[in-house]
């Protein structure tokens, strides 16, 4: 059944071309305004990490700050320019929240994805330290993963960048 729209009610619509909808294209009209509604309701409720500074490494000691809300990780990009030892230290809000590194060599705190750097070092429950000697040039990705009690939080990944 073809309905004619009503061109006064369309702002700009030129009522010698009355347009003529069917059933179905309103119908699909109105499944698409659905779905929008629905997909823009969905992003709102997503949850995202948000974005780090990076971290610039200028001396012979580096400390990056990790940061845990509601089992979100937050640690920036650490972009080396000389050999340095880098520490990544939670910090005190999120130790106080609970939050620490696993204590298991099988699923480490923090680890290099890939490339020449060495594996980092567990120092305690809430510190990793990596000698790099920014000798390899390039960019390095790395894993952080923390533990709230036994539940581990979603793994972030950010990168280690030789300059």
């Amino acid at each position: 059944m073809r309905v004619p729209v009503d061109c006064k009610q369309i702002k700009g619509a030129d009522p010698a071309a009355a347009q003529f909808r069917t059933m179905g294209e309103r119908m699909a009209t109105k499944r698409s305004i659905c779905t929008g509604s629905v997909c823009a309701v969905l992003l709102g409720c997503a949850t995202f990490a948000p974005p780090s500074a990076r971290v610039n490494c200028n001396s012979g000691q580096c400390n990056v700050d990790v940061h845990i809300d509601n089992c979100i990780i937050t640690a920036p990009d650490v972009h080396v320019f000389q050999s340095t030892n880098i520490f990544w230290n939670i910090d005190q809000a999120s130790k106080q929240a609970g939050y620490k590194y696993p204590n298991d060599s099988a699923r480490p705190g923090i680890w290099v994805k890939q490339g020449p750097l060495p594996p980092p070092e567990r120092q305690n429950d809430w510190t990793y330290k990596l000698h790099d000697n920014n000798q390899d040039k390039g960019t390095f990705p790395y894993g952080v993963r923390v533990v709230k009690g036994s539940a581990a939080c979603p793994d972030l990944d950010p990168s280690i960048v030789n300059h």
